[in-house]
């Protein structure tokens, strides 16, 4: 058994400086609302990510986050890719715990509100337009998840 310099019961957020996770919730916080978030929300994020995300990264977790931090454009595609892809869930946990933060904002209940009243057509036509992106980019993800997590331990 190899050993490592942290326990696996010792917080992900250990893993990662505080100013990583800042610009994580810079980053999640515009691929989500489109929105830069507030130093409170900001700070939120990084408290969080101590509490709530315990298990320690796998391998490809940690692949796919360091992907992330080089190339931030990347996480749409990342995001829709391990979706379906085993191994990788690390991000979409994350994804999900800035979302929850969103969520629970008032500043930000309208950018997260499931939708708006609009007739049936402008709702059919958002529906497609959003169904064809999400189609494009789980195709796309799933080869880029798929090259960054193959010849990883799960």
């Amino acid at each position: 058994m190899v050993a490592t310099s942290r326990s696996r019961t010792e917080p992900i957020a250990a893993s990662r400086t505080a100013a990583d996770l800042r610009r994580e919730a810079m980053w999640f916080a515009r691929y989500l609302i489109d929105a830069v978030p507030s130093e409170a929300l900001i700070e939120r994020y990084v408290r969080a990510n101590a509490k709530v995300l315990h298990e320690a990264p796998t391998a490809r977790d940690e692949a796919v986050l360091a992907f992330v931090h080089a190339h931030p454009w990347s996480l749409g595609w990342l995001d829709a890719g391990t979706a379906f892809t085993r191994g990788a869930p690390l991000l979409r946990k994350k994804l999900v715990v800035m979302m929850a933060i969103l969520e629970t904002t008032p500043a930000h209940v309208d950018a997260t509100a499931p939708v708006d009243d609009v007739g049936i057509p402008q709702l059919v036509w958002r529906l497609g337009r959003a169904g064809a992106k999400a189609a494009v980019k789980l195709v796309g993800g799933s080869v880029l998840a798929t090259l960054l997590t193959a010849r990883r331990p799960r």
